[in-house]
């Protein structure tokens, strides 16, 4: 076997051997840090999404008395819904018990079902004791907040990982953790598995790999190379131009007399090959973070859209199209209490991986000054001083943002330099061209002036960024404000989602494949119908005691209709004084308590029911006074009631169940 032939063999086995297990060794690692991380985002997004059931101010409640109420019922079903969806293992909600978090008390425990024949879910209300290292996890979360993270593969009890996540109420404070956990028995086996068939497969294929690349080294290369040295040891011989060159090799093989003549070539090859490979991993790399980062972006923005069952007299759907990978506009709908509906749109200068960064911090501040009831012109202001610190790179947010109040239909809203919103008020689709202040992050210490309207069953808004009004086709011509309001226009009998996407359509139409230059962002609000977003029933329990009046006028009022007279509004006032009064001070011998119901039989009509659980009286039944008599011969008493039955369009009494019930009802038009 010729020289040049056993060294190419002996190279190919060692490169091989060396290749394989680099390539085990790092698959191996790799793999098992790609599942680790997919399963941290994947528990830590249940674990918000679990945290956003309930609120943090009931989970005292929930793990005493509350455990019977629809509203527990209600949270514990979607848990467990949560926990089958997406085949975790364990959900459960507990309140460590400070300082020391030694021990903890359970809210919500759930168990996946395929687990039920090994594990048994805690009773809300179970106590029990803490291992140290999850005492001291639970005791840093309650203290600092935030989620942790904690993973075993390969243990005793098989592969696991868990998110434990700090759970608020609405003053901020830290009241207990959610923890999720999920088993990873199938990591192991994936990992195990894989070892088993890289170690089998891969010397195999490099086994057969060797004999065929060989075989074709030797064939194509090897003959070849031997049939030119021996010809250029003839030039040689017989003083060939090529004499001095071979004269000059060292190597001690047959390609010795090649390698000078390629030498140059070769390290030239080499040297694009580093050049090319470091440029490839850099684009992968890149395109690798973009992906991640346009995932991340979708997924702060809410898509849950309507119907709700808390208010079906509105709609509400939104998309965003990115120019690039990561875009900068955004928008957001949440709520703050149960009627206040925020809308926002808003647009970063700029485009990319800064610009969507920007988005989130601003995305994030609108919605935290909105839960701490700031106006929306406040939110302006607060968000634009809050943004302009440490603002290096230059950027601006424009924003537009409002607050519906779903009970009276007045909407609150600002405006940052954004585009006008279009508004259909039931006759025709208009601009919104309010004054606008300044956009957010230009300049410290802006004002922002806040407007207000009242919308009217049926109501539309359409909220947008520029990327539609600036779209351009091939003729460099504007999609512009005038084909919106035409757009507009087609959209009368369609929903909320039909309208997005029939305005996406439109613009994509006008377009004609010319690449799209801006994000496009658009939102539509529909206001079908204002009874749909009261509530139906209302209830209110307070102490028998005259200092609880004033909250008894303000319960019946905060139910009314922002339309209703002044007229109707007094005289609903003092019925509901002259009968509050007569419970404080006549039902009970010592302390007691009574109930309000507000409700709407009609959409035009309210009622409202006085119950106590005092002793036995009806007030109808007292008579009339006699005006005819003089003020000295007239009995006392009876005047409020008799007013009461002249207000109200009916008054009725009646004892059950041991209570005394008095209900008045009102025409509210």
């Amino acid at each position: 076997m010729p020289k040049i032939t056993r060294k190419i063999n002996a190279a190919i086995i060692i490169f091989t051997l060396a290749s394989l297990l680099v390539n085990v060794v790092f698959d191996f690692f790799a793999v098992r840090k790609i599942l680790s991380e997919t399963y941290d985002t994947f528990l830590t997004q249940i674990a918000y999404t679990g945290a956003s059931y309930f609120k943090g101010d009931k989970l005292a409640y929930y793990s005493t008395e509350g455990t019977n109420s629809d509203e527990y019922k209600d949270c514990l079903i979607k848990l467990a819904n949560l926990t089958e969806n997406t085949d975790i293992s364990f959900l459960y909600v507990c309140i460590p018990e400070m300082p020391d978090c030694k021990s903890k008390t359970y809210v919500f425990n759930v168990v996946n079902s395929k687990l039920r024949n090994k594990y048994n879910p805690y009773k809300p209300g179970y106590k029990d004791d803490t291992g140290d290292v999850s005492a001291a996890r639970h005791k840093r979360l309650m203290e600092q907040g935030g989620h942790e993270v904690d993973t075993a593969i390969f243990t005793h009890l098989g592969a696991r990982k868990r998110i434990t996540l700090a759970l608020r109420n609405s003053k901020g404070k830290n009241v207990g953790v959610i923890c999720v956990e999920k088993q990873l028995d199938a990591v192991n086996e994936i990992l195990k598995n894989y070892l088993h068939i890289d170690l089998f497969f891969a010397p195999l294929t490099s086994l057969i790999f060797f004999l065929l690349f060989g075989a074709f080294i030797s064939k194509r290369f090897v003959a070849p190379i031997i049939s030119i040295t021996k010809e250029a040891n003839e030039f040689a011989s017989h003083d060939a131009h090529f004499s001095d060159k071979l004269k000059a090799i060292h190597s001690n093989d047959e390609i010795e007399t090649l390698a000078r003549s390629i030498e140059k070539m070769g390290i030239d090859i080499q040297i694009y090959i580093k050049d090319l490979m470091r440029v490839t991993g850099e684009k992968e790399r890149i395109s690798a973070e973009l992906s991640v980062a346009s995932g991340i972006q979708a997924g702060m923005l809410p898509k849950n859209f309507s119907p709700y069952q808390d208010h079906p007299g509105i709609q509400l759907y939104a998309s965003m199209k990115a120019a690039k990978e990561v875009g900068g506009d955004f928008y957001d709908f949440f709520w703050t209490g149960k009627n206040k509906l925020w809308l926002v749109m808003g647009d970063v200068s700029g485009k990319g991986v800064p610009a969507a960064m920007f988005m989130v911090i601003a995305k994030a501040l609108i919605r935290n000054a909105a839960t701490l009831d700031y106006e929306p012109s406040e939110i302006c202001e607060r968000v634009n001083n809050q943004l302009c610190k440490e603002n290096e790179q230059g950027l601006f947010v424009t924003c537009w943002l409002a607050c519906v109040d779903l009970a009276s239909g007045k909407m609150k809203f600002a405006n940052a330099a954004h585009n006008p919103p279009v508004l259909f008020d039931g006759s025709e689709y208009k601009f919104l061209t309010q004054k606008s202040g300044i956009m957010l992050a230009a300049m410290d210490n802006s004002q922002y002036e806040e407007h207000e309207i009242q919308l009217k069953k049926g109501s539309r808004l359409f909220l947008y960024t520029d990327g539609v009004t600036e779209a351009q086709n091939k003729d460099k011509r504007l999609f512009g404000e005038g084909l919106l309001l035409s757009a507009m226009a087609k959209t009368a009998a369609l929903s909320a989602k039909e309208t997005v996407q029939l305005i996406n359509e439109e613009v994509d139409r006008f377009a004609a494949g010319e690449p799209q230059a801006d994000d496009i962002t658009t939102l539509c609000f529909e206001f079908d119908d204002f009874s749909a977003s009261q509530d139906k029933e209302k209830v209110l329990r307070v102490a028998a005691d005259d200092q609880k009046l004033p909250e008894v006028i303000d319960f019946i009022k905060s139910s009314l209709p922002a339309n209703v007279s002044d007229d109707v509004s007094n005289k609903l006032e003092l019925a509901a004084e002259e009968i509050f009064v007569n419970i404080s001070h006549y039902a009970y011998q010592t302390k007691g308590e009574a109930e309000v119901f507000v409700e709407f039989p009609k959409d035009d009509t309210i009622r409202v029911a006085f119950a106590d659980w005092g002793k036995e009286f009806n007030p109808l039944e007292t008579p009339d006074p006699d005006f005819e008599q003089s003020a000295d011969e007239r009995r006392l008493g009876g005047f409020g009631i008799y007013l009461t039955k002249k207000f109200m369009d009916k008054v009725e009494y009646r004892r059950e169940d041991g209570k005394n019930f008095l209900t008045i009802e009102k025409t509210l038009a």
